[in-house]
């Protein structure tokens, strides 16, 4: 399998169980490379992505299960990245593969399965994927005042272990990871770091 990403673009991903913090890292994120050189050349994007299949999966996700749920989320994920990309943007991307890997093994899908379906997309740059604990995570979705799938009927717990397994696994197929607690460390020191990194990406452009 050719590993060689034939674009001059960067490309982020942002990971971790729901309620550890994925929006408000970006927003500081985005805030601070905004400053930057790199403030034009920036697109901020989402899985599922804004584009019509993109929007059928966010409501599919309530009535589809496992392989047909897998197969719609493998499609949507690279509508958006891949024009950017070649445009030699800044990708910043909320949730990617990683996801697949957790959420579709939630809904009892084997992980092989699951990177059967993904294996040929672009790797990120750097993955960045955020932990906290699971008392930390349900406090922050007990704020919250309307939940997903995936939300009212998994734990935290586990979707937090399946991650683990994930940082492991992808690390394991030459994915960049950089994992960070979002718990307890302050949100500035996680984004001053992810900042570095990018920046430090781009230099070498």
């Amino acid at each position: 399998m050719d590993r060689i990403n034939r674009w001059k673009g960067i490309f982020i991903t942002f990971e971790g169980p729901n309620g550890v913090g994925k929006s408000s890292l970006l927003d500081g994120i985005v805030n601070q490379l905004a400053k930057s050189d790199f403030g034009v050349d920036m697109l901020r994007t989402k899985e599922p992505t804004s584009s019509p299949l993109g929007q059928f999966v966010r409501v599919a996700e309530e009535d589809y299960r496992g392989r047909i749920l897998a197969c719609l989320v493998a499609a949507d994920l690279e509508n958006e990245v891949l024009p950017a990309l070649q445009e030699d943007k800044i990708v910043l991307s909320d949730r990617y593969i990683e996801s697949s890997l957790v959420l579709q093994r939630l809904d009892d899908l084997d992980i092989e399965f699951i990177w059967g379906l993904n294996s040929q997309i672009c790797i990120p740059d750097l993955s960045v994927i955020l932990t906290a604990s699971a008392e930390i995570l349900e406090q922050r979705l007990s704020q919250r005042s309307s939940f997903g799938r995936f939300e009212r009927t998994k734990s935290r717990a586990e979707e937090l272990n399946y991650y683990l397994e994930a940082v492991e696994f992808l690390s394991k197929h030459g994915f960049n990871i950089l994992l960070l607690d979002n718990g307890t460390t302050p949100l500035d020191e996680n984004v001053k770091k992810v900042v570095q990194k990018i920046l430090a990406l781009s230099s070498r452009r």
